[in-house]
């Protein structure tokens, strides 16, 4: 369970977020809301990337008296990721995997999944949007985090890589106790808007 409490962001003195109280179960939720309503600034807080007044915390572990604790539960992909143009996508995968302590195996197989064998050696300056994209979202499946959460995880994407991140999603939730959230300005597949609960940020509150 993920569970807001007293919950104010504000940015420059301007009240962008105040959530008194929110508990959401374990499953799959989509977030939804306007340009500027706020969606990624409460992904950002989610996942432990922004300050705010009050308190998050998972599955009783807060982020603000237990932070390292909390974070090794979380995953995150941002919706137009950054990374060094110097580094390949090897190097990435290979740091993740130390932290994460996973197997060259589970590297291999989003490698594969993802088909980013051509170009997974090469450095990122070289790659395209939707290549640092597939690569972005393979970080955040490796390992066994509980909360995966991912920002307009859609973009970019082409069609084939939209179905193999859907299928991802639901094995990994079938499969054991991780939950997602995103959000996407894009509709969500048939299959995994069956198996999703909406969350709309209006007001400057979550509904």
């Amino acid at each position: 369970m993920l569970k807001l409490s007293n919950i104010n962001k504000y940015y420059n003195e301007r009240l962008i977020l105040k959530i008194p109280h929110l508990e959401i179960e374990s499953g799959i939720y989509w977030v939804k809301g306007a340009n500027g309503s706020g969606k990624t600034t409460l992904l950002k807080m989610i996942v432990g990337l922004l300050p705010f007044e009050g308190d998050i915390q998972f599955n009783q572990t807060s982020l603000k008296s237990l932070p390292v604790e909390y974070l090794q539960n979380i995953s995150w992909a941002e919706a137009e990721p950054l990374y060094p143009d110097f580094l390949t996508g090897t190097d990435l995968l290979l740091l993740y995997q130390n932290i994460r302590r996973v197997s060259k195996s589970d590297i291999n197989t989003l490698v594969e999944i993802f088909k980013m064998t051509e170009y997974i050696n090469i450095k990122i300056g070289t790659y395209s949007t939707g290549m640092i994209k597939k690569l972005s979202l393979a970080l955040a499946f490796l390992g066994n985090q509980k909360l995966i959460v991912l920002d307009e995880a859609l973009i970019t994407l082409d069609p084939e890589g939209l179905s193999v991140l859907c299928s991802l999603i639901l094995e990994k939730y079938k499969n054991g106790d991780t939950s997602f959230i995103l959000s996407s300005h894009q509709g969500l597949d048939g299959r995994l808007l069956a198996h999703s609960q909406e969350l709309t940020v209006v007001n400057q509150t979550v509904l």
